[in-house]
């Protein structure tokens, strides 16, 4: 089954953009995407195409695989315009598809072809559009105008609609399937089996739980266990290092379902049920799972982003561990896995009924350092829940437990 949002919806996107060209004085739209597990969302949100391919180096003819453009112009039909032919017709919303594997080529003979070729187009993804594509539109059209027009599709992806919010639902409980299967796999550490337990492992289960569960992918499951829980970093996902019963793990697990994002983060102690965290250990351990609570419980309508930081950080500062709190404590999730807005200390962005949020308090300790009470750096803990901004309370989409130790 594929379960997606309707095609009507997304052409009602594109008329919403259209009838913003009077007032920015706009001929056209130009919205760029890049490789569906990395820039697609802008392009993703007013046509459906996911580029399948990586983003790939401009060698001889073959200029800008993994990239795909959609055109709209103020009139007349709109225009995908794709990097190869591995794509499907009917998911598609646009009235007609070219191909080539020289996209800036294609590009510039379509602006040609439609009378374009000194317009002034808006640009929706400049911080996308490779460098040499934007050359070549400027080698050939030196009269076309580009005009950085982001927030005319980035406005409209703030708050999601009823259909992408149900696929956001069910893609947090995808992640908390995965979760599931990782925890179960790190309740099994010191138990007696054959081998040691590694991170690597712990990620196998549950990234094969994720993609039996319907993902389209995941992207990584971060299993990072005792020292390296302090550092945060992304890479490697997952090492050979074993994993000794007792010890802080990151459990983060990132991907998709009918390309919709999810992004949920935990903490635990690894072990079977009876193993119990040490005293500086579990005192973190709540002490981000009361800020996380704290954190949500902000995520109202009309709260600025920098308001439910504070409301996590000024408890966590309270607490002693004011210097080691994450300052950047999360991002609206879509189409992609970090959108705006921006979890930040001075971003004054009110929250709006729509908009779904990865809220993550963390704690990292560094080695040599330590908080009042313990415990010791290096450690680090975090725990994420993805939340639907509503018109009263708000609505925690990632259902899997977030305490997960005794």
């Amino acid at each position: 089954m594929y379960d997606a949002i309707p095609l009507d919806e997304i052409r009602a996107r594109q008329e919403a953009i259209r009838a913003s060209f009077g007032q920015r004085g706009l001929d056209a739209i130009l919205v760029v995407g890049r490789s569906f597990y990395d820039r697609v969302g802008d392009l993703a949100y007013v046509s459906n195409h996911f580029p399948p391919f990586p983003a790939t180096v401009f060698a001889g003819g073959q200029r800008g695989l993994g990239h795909a453009l959609l055109l709209i112009p103020a009139s007349g039909p709109s225009a995908l315009l794709l990097d190869g032919w591995a794509y499907r017709r009917e998911m598609v919303a646009a009235d007609e598809v070219e191909a080539s594997p020289d996209l800036p080529a294609l590009l510039v003979a379509v602006l040609k072809r439609r009378g374009l070729g000194g317009a002034r187009v808006g640009l929706v993804g400049e911080d996308i559009l490779p460098l040499a594509m934007a050359r070549a539109l400027g080698d050939a059209l030196p009269a076309l105008e580009l005009r950085r027009a982001d927030e005319v599709v980035r406005a409209m992806r703030r708050i999601k609609s009823p259909a992408e919010q149900s696929l956001l639902r069910r893609a947090a409980d995808i992640a908390g399937s995965g979760l599931d299967a990782a925890v179960g796999a790190l309740r099994g550490a010191g138990a007696g089996q054959a081998e040691q337990l590694t991170e690597r492992a712990v990620c196998a289960e549950g990234i094969a739980r994720a993609m039996r569960e319907g993902a389209d992918f995941v992207r990584y499951l971060r299993v990072h266990a005792g020292s390296w829980s302090a550092v945060g970093s992304r890479w490697p996902q997952a090492t050979e290092r074993p994993i000794a019963p007792g010890e802080v793990v990151t459990l983060d697990i990132i991907g998709a379902y009918q390309g919709y994002q999810f992004d949920v983060l935990r903490t635990t102690v690894a072990g079977p049920p009876d193993v119990r965290p040490a005293p500086a250990h579990r005192r973190l351990l709540e002490a981000v799972l009361e800020a996380a609570r704290r954190a949500v419980a902000a995520c109202r309508p009309g709260t600025p982003c920098r308001d439910v930081v504070q409301a996590a950080n000024g408890y966590l500062e309270a607490q002693g561990y004011g210097p080691f709190a994450r300052t950047f404590m999360g991002h609206g999730i879509g189409l992609e896995t970090v959108e705006e807005p921006y979890l930040t200390p001075d971003d004054p962005t009110p929250l709006a009924p729509g908009m779904v949020l990865c809220v993550e308090p963390g704690v990292y300790v560094p080695d040599g350092q330590a908080a009042p009470g313990g415990p010791p750096g290096p450690v680090g803990a975090s725990i994420e829940e993805e939340v639907l901004v509503t018109e009263g309370d708000p609505e925690v989409l990632t259902r899997f437990p977030a305490q997960l130790w005794e």
